[in-house]
Formats: C-alpha cells, sequence, structure tokens
C-alpha cells in the first residue's frame, strides 16, 4: 500500500500535515457517515503507521512495517521497530464519533431543586421524583447539607439512568438553587440585614429587637452617635459553614432616617443644639 497517496500527501508533509490529511480523508469516509468501510481502513492504517516515526522511517526506506511478523518488536539488521497501537477515539472524540461506540454506562440524570435561605441553614432531606427514561420515575431520598449555596450539585452515583441492562447505571445530579430572601441577603457564611432608626436613636444610643434566620429575637445596643451604615454584627446567627460547620455572622446595617418634617419648636432646639447653646 501506498500510505502517502492513501492520505493525498507528498513524502514530505510533517506531522501535523498527515494529522489534517487524516482528519479530512476519515471525516469524508467514515462508514457512521455513509464512507467505504474498506477505504476507511486503509486511510486508517495509514494514518497508523506514518504517524509513528520509527514505521515512517521504514516507510521511507521502502519497507513496509505493517508486512512484517505481527511481534510488537522487529528485528532487521541494526534496526529495532516497536510497534505501538494509537488510541484513535482521542481524535474522533472532537468530531462526535468514534471507534467504540458502546457507552460504558447509562446516563446521568439532572434535576432541579430550590430551597429558601432557611433550609440552608438547617439542611434538608427531601423526596424527589426522578424520571427514568423509558420506565417509570422513582422516588430518591436526597439530603442537602447545611451551608450549601446556589450553583453548588450533589452528585448519587449509580441513582441515574438504569435503562441498559448490561451497562452501570448513571449518576444523579442535583442542581441546587437558593430562592432570595425578603429580609436576609447572603455574603458567604454571613448573612446582612438592615435596620432603621432615628435620627434621635443614632444620636442618643437605644436598644433594638432582630429577628433571626431561626426565628429568634435578639436585643441589640446602638452605641450613641452611631453612623449611618454602620455594621454591627452578632457572632454565630449567620449561616452553616460547610467546612468548619460553625456559623457565621449576623450582620446589622444601620440606616438612620432623617425626619423630613419638623415644628417650629423643633427648629429652635436643634439650632441651639447646633450653636452649642
Amino acid at each position: 500500500m501506498d500510505y502517502y497517496s492513501t492520505l493525498g500527501i507528498s513524502k514530505n508533509a510533517s506531522a501535523d500535515d498527515i494529522k489534517k490529511a487524516y482528519r479530512s480523508m476519515a471525516m469524508k469516509h467514515h462508514p457512521d457517515r455513509g464512507g467505504d468501510e474498506k477505504r476507511f481502513k486503509e486511510i486508517e492504517e495509514a494514518y497508523r503507521t506514518l504517524s509513528d516515526p520509527q514505521k515512517k522511517q521504514m516507510v521511507d526506506m521502502g519497507m513496509d512495517p505493517n508486512n512484517q511478523n505481527e511481534s510488537p518488536f522487529y528485528r532487521q539488521g541494526p534496526f529495532e521497530f516497536r510497534f505501538d497501537s494509537q488510541n484513535l477515539n482521542d481524535i474522533f472524540g472532537n468530531f462526535g464519533f468514534g471507534f467504540n461506540h458502546r457507552p460504558i454506562k447509562n446516563k446521568s440524570l439532572n434535576i432541579n431543586i430550590d430551597i429558601n435561605l432557611e433550609e440552608v441553614l438547617t439542611g434538608k432531606d427531601i423526596h424527589a421524583e426522578v424520571g427514568i427514561p423509558g420506565k417509570k420515575s422513582k422516588i430518591i431520598n436526597i439530603s442537602i447539607p447545611p451551608g450549601i449555596d446556589s450553583g453548588q450539585q450533589i452528585k448519587y452515583q449509580g441513582m441515574g439512568d438504569d435503562s441498559i441492562r448490561d451497562l452501570r447505571p448513571g449518576d444523579l445530579i442535583v442542581n441546587i438553587s437558593v430562592k432570595p430572601h425578603p429580609t436576609f441577603r447572603r455574603e458567604g457564611d454571613n448573612i446582612i440585614c438592615e435596620k432603621n432608626i432615628s435620627v434621635w436613636d443614632a444620636i442618643l444610643g437605644s436598644e433594638i429587637e432582630i429577628p433571626t434566620l431561626d426565628k429568634k429575637t435578639i436585643n441589640i445596643k446602638i452605641p450613641p452617635g452611631t453612623q449611618p451604615d454602620t455594621i454591627l454584627s452578632c457572632r454565630g446567627e449567620g449561616l452553616v459553614s460547610m467546612r468548619s460547620r460553625q456559623r457565621g455572622s449576623l450582620l446589622i446595617k444601620i440606616k438612620v432616617q432623617i425626619p423630613i418634617q419638623i415644628n417650629d419648636d423643633q427648629k429652635v432646639l436643634i439650632s441651639q443644639i447646633k450653636n452649642g447653646i
């Protein structure tokens, strides 16, 4: 066989030229695309031969390495040639098909689960109904750990598609989405809320009640002279860390409300305070 002619290249072709020619010819003559199987096998043999530097050297010397002894070693004179097969699936994988048409396992299945921020704090166990291709759906117990975040996945090996009996079952991929909370905003393992106070409470100081994510109420002291956007922290009232299992903080952002309308007497008092009278 003239390996160069089979791939339509010259003897001066580089390794990249050989690979490009093979891809082009294989795409054209692959049986999956209606090509001739015999012709495709010749193209495959030509590429396997010319892409191996030792075999290519033999071809350039006028020898045909593929007609020699089938042993992985062939000796002639001072030369020793080693024939190693190549995994052509790496090349054809880029085109959507390969030589091994049989999958190694059934398909993985994806399901989406929405949870709220309270369920991120505590974790959640649910029974999910999963549809199996060609079969009735099945119920799978899914355990969502505390501290999980939107976009994270939970994988259950072997709990996916099992419709092809002689293949390993596929996996079940659970995609988590956390719904926005009306009061709290998440920032890592911390949660943030805003609290409005009057300008008088900001000046004089006060004490306020704050609800927590786990339905408690805590008392927070506002120091005198608190500035707008001051952040007060309550340690241990945030979300659970998936790594350390410790809870983050509840961060309270103070918003100071300035009165829009004040009467004349109030204006006089404020002016006196301003001027130090």
